[in-house]
């Protein structure tokens, strides 16, 4: 009877074989279970990013139905003629200085009123001043989580040139899908698809915000606002809430040349300036940014002209979240038809947006 009691006692213990199975099913279902839970972070984190662009679209419908337009792009005192070489160099930020942006003018329409009126009285004495009043600028440091995509990563690190620390955010005004430079008012750049041309004209442009009238195409055709990427480093100006230039808090010419479709791989796609200082920062060759779709250039242009061309990109998977001139939110795809890329970002190309 002794006997027995002990082996029984002996026998309740798990072998080593016992608990390495037991450790490796664990690890089987921890396996099975991460890749769920990722899944579901991902699809909150994009309904998240979703509500906020939905506040910038009510935000922008109130500042329309108070001043009869949307708010400009971004404000440029005593612009050059539209289109010119002179107006690119306009975009550069060691040139002519640019003022105010589409995302400080809103402010006040998103909850965020006592920061815009501490600064108030320099964001309108702007253009008065013919742009030397840039006290508006001790803006940029505030971090405002609205602008911010839960999906994406760097909103710790602020943009470090131009004065630095320069908050970051994710959403930006759609210029239209012709160059940035041509956008100087209500200018539409013509551009040539297959032997036709097309209106590129967007609901946001230089010293310009639409008016209702003027989306010809129709709100729920229309791109408003469009996601942007926080910038790979300090020396990357892309994802910046409040500059007022491509890639920061713009998006134009984001369906033309080799800046395609949402979230394209190609290593050149947005002329920003700085690009090879960002390059450089991240150690990255002439086939890094394009695989982590944030390709860049500010160098393979005539006479070194930047900021006027910058694609939709976001983390989330395969797509990008946008707000239409109605308001509404979609999810876009990567495959989206170029095209179709072209004439959403369009206020006035007068053709039927195909099915996306």
């Amino acid at each position: 009877m002794v006997r027995l009691r002990s082996a029984l006692q002996r026998r309740s213990a798990f072998t080593l074989i016992e608990l390495l199975v037991v450790i490796a099913i664990i690890a089987i279902l921890i396996g099975l279970l991460l890749p769920a839970v990722q899944k579901v972070r991902e699809a909150a984190a994009r309904i998240k990013c979703g509500n906020n662009l939905k506040q910038f679209g009510l935000g922008a419908h109130n500042y329309h139905d108070t001043n009869g337009k949307f708010p400009p792009a971004v404000q440029l005192a005593l612009p050059p003629g539209n289109g010119t070489n002179d107006m690119v160099s306009i975009y550069r930020t060691s040139g002519p200085v640019f003022g105010p942006n589409w995302a400080i003018f809103l402010l006040p329409f998103i909850e965020q009123g006592n920061l815009y009126n501490q600064y108030s009285a320099s964001i309108n004495n702007y253009l008065l001043s013919n742009g030397s009043d840039q006290s508006w600028r001790n803006i940029r440091t505030a971090t405002i989580p609205i602008f911010l995509c839960p999906s994406d990563s760097g909103n710790n690190v602020p943009f470090a040139l131009n004065g630095g620390n320069w908050a970051r955010g994710n959403y930006a005004a759609n210029a239209g899908p012709g160059w940035l430079h041509y956008a100087l008012g209500s200018a539409s750049y013509p551009v040539n698809y297959n032997g036709t041309n097309y209106s590129s004209g967007g609901p946001f442009g230089v010293n310009y915000g639409a008016k209702f009238t003027d989306i010809t195409d129709g709100t729920s055709n229309t791109v408003l606002f469009n996601e942007v990427r926080i910038g790979l480093n300090a020396s990357d100006r892309r994802g910046v809430w409040a500059m007022g230039v491509a890639g920061s808090s713009l998006t134009a010419a984001n369906a033309i040349g080799d800046c395609t479709v949402p979230n394209d791989m190609n290593e050149y796609s947005d002329d920003i300036e700085d690009c090879n200082a960002a390059r450089s920062a991240q150690r990255l060759g002439n086939s890094g940014m394009g695989k982590l779709q944030m390709g860049c250039s500010n160098d393979n242009l005539p006479n070194n002209w930047p900021n006027w061309q910058a694609q939709a990109r976001s983390r989330h998977a395969n797509g990008v979240n946008l707000c239409l001139c109605d308001g509404s939110v979609r999810f876009i795809t990567n495959g989206v038809d170029q095209i179709t890329w072209f004439l959403l970002n369009s206020r006035n190309d007068g053709v039927p947006v195909p099915n996306y």
